[in-house]
């Protein structure tokens, strides 16, 4: 994602299943298809972050 190049990598990982699914479908209960490029990727998700509770003295 940070290089740009995610649509590549993603694009190679399909032939790459395509190929694993070719040679051993009994291996799969369906066609694999990779996954997604999500839009956004977080470390800490600020919509998930929490507030620190006040420490007592």
């Amino acid at each position: 994602m940070h290089f740009g190049t995610a649509d590549q990598v993603r694009d190679q990982r399909a032939v790459a299943l395509a190929e694993a699914y070719e040679r051993h479908p009994e291996r799969f209960a369906r066609r694999p298809r990779p996954p997604e490029i999500p839009q956004q990727a977080w470390t800490n998700d600020p919509a998930k972050r929490r507030e620190p509770e006040p420490q007592a003295s």
